[in-house]
């Protein structure tokens, strides 16, 4: 069961692959972006690290999971501590806005408190089918933005656009079919689910528009309170029915109502046989 350890602790790593493959050669090599300027990145890479760390104890048999949620939650933590250690480390030795202890130590508590919230949410795994659904449906919201930070700038444009959104539609279609609809009572977590994947991509425009705002000469720390404030004004209006198309959420809920109805008769179908 300890094995999960290291694993965990790479998983929070692997969140910060679009930082490593893109960004860490820069200046001084640091292993997350501990930059104000990247905080979109950081974000990201917190949250995806986090999920797929405890998402880990999905792997541990239903009567260890106390265990495995213990072994991930300290690979996590290894993870998280390490590379904060390391990066902080190496923007010490540098100078600039980024080097001011006051900044390194803001990113570096937001990076500790989202990866945290982060393991915690993939923890719910352990919840059998009904969790794994809900951190399904949290990949879907932040698979689309981390991937298009890793995949290579040559093929950025509308396309690649389109493909991410229809993905995130794919997985979200996938945790709604995880979730299920036996017994009835899970049905109440399809609207949960597809909310929390509404609001995250809202929350990360936010943090994109709220970034460009974290630089020298914007009159920072006097300024952060209104800056924080017009972050909250753009996470209303993006998370607002007519700011996205709805074409792929349709299409996402109602093919999981197929599915999931299906995937139902078909273990009905099985259980009835065997009996």
């Amino acid at each position: 069961m300890w094995a999960l350890v290291p694993f965990a602790a790479l998983a929070w790593c692997a969140g910060s692959l679009p930082w490593l493959v893109h960004g860490a050669g820069r200046a001084a090599p640091i292993l997350l972006p501990l930059r104000a300027g990247m905080l979109t990145t950081l974000v990201l890479s917190a949250a995806v690290g986090g999920l797929l760390a405890g998402g880990l104890a999905r792997l541990a048999a239903p009567g260890r999971r106390g265990a495995a949620l213990l072994a991930t939650g300290c690979g996590a933590a290894t993870g998280i501590v390490v590379t904060l250690a390391q990066s902080v480390a190496a923007s010490d030795a540098g100078t600039g806005f980024d080097a001011d202890p006051r900044v390194l130590t803001g990113l570096a508590v937001l990076t500790a408190a989202l990866g945290a919230l982060a393991w915690g949410a993939g923890s719910l795994v352990v919840a059998g089918a009904a969790g794994s659904g809900v951190v399904l449906g949290l990949l879907a919201a932040v698979l689309p933005g981390w991937l298009s930070s890793l995949l290579p700038s040559s093929l950025y444009g509308p396309a690649l656009g389109t493909a991410l959104v229809w993905l995130q539609a794919l997985v979200l279609g996938t945790a709604l079919v995880v979730v299920g609809v036996r017994p009835a009572a899970r049905l109440v977590l399809w609207p949960v689910v597809v909310l929390l994947a509404w609001l995250v991509g809202p929350a990360l425009t936010a943090v994109s528009w709220l970034e460009p705002l974290l630089r020298p000469g914007t009159g920072l720390p006097r300024t952060l309170g209104d800056s924080l404030a017009g972050a909250w004004q753009v996470f209303g209006l993006a998370a607002s029915p007519g700011a996205r198309h709805w074409a792929p959420w349709v299409v996402a809920v109602v093919g999981a109502v197929f599915g999931a109805v299906l995937l139902d008769g078909r273990r009905r179908g099985g259980g009835a046989a065997q009996g």
